[in-house]
């Protein structure tokens, strides 16, 4: 537990640090105090019913004690309470700027939906949970502890056979509580699997309703009727375990407050103590044991946040995107040459893509491209084909940098893309790809995402192109309609045509295309072919085509093979003309499909 609390200090700052120490000390003094003013309520209360003075003072000095124990206490408290929330703030905004600088270092392609996921719950959830450690926990663990050894030692000096009886009751605690939390543990750990099964049948069940319905099964679906029986019968034997744990916990402090009061009875019955003492001594030693079970209990509540900790591990210690030393002896930080200005002509600058010798798997023993080399000329459109699941796609992730390539190198500007930090890559490129989120902003910042700084005639002219303006004029409110949420607001061709209008606005030197006109209507994909003429005029192009007709003008065709290979590299007149080619074959594929209706 103890190991868990180091490494939460890890991310705290030296002032964060400092506070840390300062909470400690506070903690440890609120927990003497507390002590004290609980074994002063003894001699008090022997004098208050006696008369008498008791261990040499009076009633009236003893109330005095316990005056300045209570304002002690308050002024510590109060004190403990700020630190420890100083210390809290500390942490979460040292967490915060720890995670965002990773996202930043991160690959690309790290941000699947399961990493996304692991992110945003982490950063908007559970670093709260690792924050109120700080703010609620910890000082009330090191209080109760510093209480309990205080209480300890005045008891033991009013009585040694009492101190004795309390010394063998903190196993008998702490056992108990061991024995709730492996119940507890264990219970849940039973629990969580169906519980994350029959989660995910309830959203497959509403969410698909349209296939169910087709298939007359909305009425009954029997993975969420058998999810929901495995999970009643998990939850039913976790349950069983939770009780018992919770009864084991429960007879484990009432033994240990039946034992202390016959031992104060035995005492008094002795003579060792009077009735008043007695008396006290049992409110005295239920005290101390409610605060034996409360440690348990924090120290209990400190296990439930490792997993949060770990997963906070798990996400600042991804492998980051690794830097290779330039070729070059000049910094291209320091150099007077700008590759990146919008003000030179992207057709003129070394926009040159290429890929040497490249292979790469997703997955071990799984390759998707194998030996894959081609060159992209400056001001040049390339266009690449191949069947499904050939590595189309996986090229323009390359060349993002989504993900490192394993045996080879991808180019950009006559520079390995490792070379370059995300904020240069992108400079360079623009990427339109199928799947195109829109942020729940206005139609016109999410165009001007392109370029912030973009003119009004800018704006309007990349609407032109990519048929926006179309779409502004349906609108209510033209260019101030929010879209919603992902951009739901729009229909999918409408949302690509925005994805174009920011390429368009950006003007980097290489347009990324993957699939961009796949799953348009003809109204959509005409505005989305020419933009891309636009865009041509004025930068490189590298399409991921899926339909064949979209791209007869490119200056080259890469095909590529069922195996991730390059088959056939050359104009689609130069392709076509090869009768026994993958192209042509694919081509007349095409055309035979074109044909198809449904009657």
């Amino acid at each position: 537990m103890f190991e868990l609390i180091s490494r939460l200090r890890e991310p705290l700052s030296a002032a964060g640090r400092t506070n840390f120490r300062q909470v400690t000390a506070l903690s440890c003094i609120v927990g003497v105090v507390r002590g004290l003013s609980l074994i002063a309520f003894i001699p008090a209360a022997i004098a208050l019913t006696s008369g008498r003075p008791a261990w040499g003072m009076n009633l009236t000095a003893w109330l005095i004690v316990l005056a300045l124990c209570a304002l002690a206490s308050f002024i510590t408290e109060y004190l403990l309470a700020m630190r420890s929330y100083m210390v809290s703030f500390d942490f979460l905004s040292n967490m915060h700027r720890a995670i965002g600088d990773k996202v930043a270092s991160l690959p690309l392609g790290s941000f699947r939906a399961d990493t996304a996921g692991k992110m945003s719950r982490l950063v908007s959830r559970e670093l709260m949970l690792l924050g109120e450690m700080f703010a609620h926990m910890y000082s009330p663990f090191i209080a109760a502890i510093v209480t309990s050894l205080t209480m300890l030692v005045g008891i033991t000096v009013f009585s040694p056979a009492l101190g004795l009886v309390c010394v063998l009751a903190i196993p008998v605690i702490a056992g108990g509580v061991w024995v709730a939390r492996v119940c507890l543990n264990s219970g849940s750990a039973l629990k969580e699997p169906p519980a994350q099964e029959l989660s995910h049948r309830i959203v497959e069940y509403a969410t698909k309703q349209g296939a169910l319905r087709a298939c007359g099964r909305s009425g009954s679906y029997d993975p969420l009727e058998r999810a929901e029986d495995t999970y009643g019968k998990a939850a039913r034997r976790s349950l069983i375990r939770e009780t018992i744990g919770q009864v084991v916990n429960g007879m484990a402090a009432q033994v240990v407050v039946v034992s202390l009061i016959i031992a104060i009875g035995l005492l008094a019955v002795a003579g060792s103590v009077s009735p008043v003492e007695a008396i006290v001594s049992i409110g005295l030693l239920l005290r101390f044991t409610q605060i034996l079970v409360d440690i348990g209990m924090l120290a209990s509540a400190f296990e439930t946040r490792r997993p949060v900790l770990d997963l906070s591990h798990e996400v600042l210690s991804a492998p980051e995107l690794p830097i290779l030393p330039s070729s070059s002896d000049q910094d291209p930080a320091s150099s007077n040459h700008d590759p990146f200005s919008s003000d030179q002509d992207p057709a003129c600058s070394d926009s040159a893509v290429a890929l040497t010798d490249v292979s790469f798997a997703y997955e071990a023993d799984h390759p998707v491209l194998r030996g894959v080399s081609f060159q992209v000329a400056p001001g040049t459109m390339t266009a690449i084909v191949g069947p499904s699941g050939c590595g189309k796609t996986t090229i323009a992730r390359l060349v993002a940098r989504f993900y490192d390539v394993d045996a080879g190198s991808v180019s950009v500007g006559g520079r390995d893309v490792r070379q370059w930090d995300t904020a240069q890559l992108m400079a360079q490129l623009s990427l339109v790809f199928q799947d195109v989120y829109l942020f729940d902003d206005t139609l016109e910042a999410n165009v001007r995402i392109g370029r912030a700084d973009a003119s009004d005639d800018d704006v309007k002219e990349a609407a032109r192109l990519s048929g926006v303006d179309e779409i502004v004029e349906r609108l209510p409110l033209g260019w101030k309609t929010r879209v919603g949420e992902g951009g739901r607001a729009l229909s999918g061709g409408e949302r690509q045509r925005v994805s174009i209008a920011r390429a368009l606005l950006k003007a980097a030197p290489i347009v990324l295309f993957d699939e961009a006109t796949s799953a348009l209507d003809p109204e959509n994909e005409n505005h989305i072919t020419d933009a891309m003429d636009a865009l041509r005029r004025n930068a490189t192009l590298i399409v991921i085509a899926h339909k064949l007709d979209t791209i007869t003008a490119a200056d080259q065709i890469i095909v590529l093979d069922h195996s991730g290979r390059v088959a056939q590299v050359g104009t689609h007149a130069e392709l076509y003309s090869q009768s026994d080619g993958q192209y042509r074959a694919f081509w007349q594929a095409r055309s035979r499909a074109a044909g198809w209706r449904l009657v």
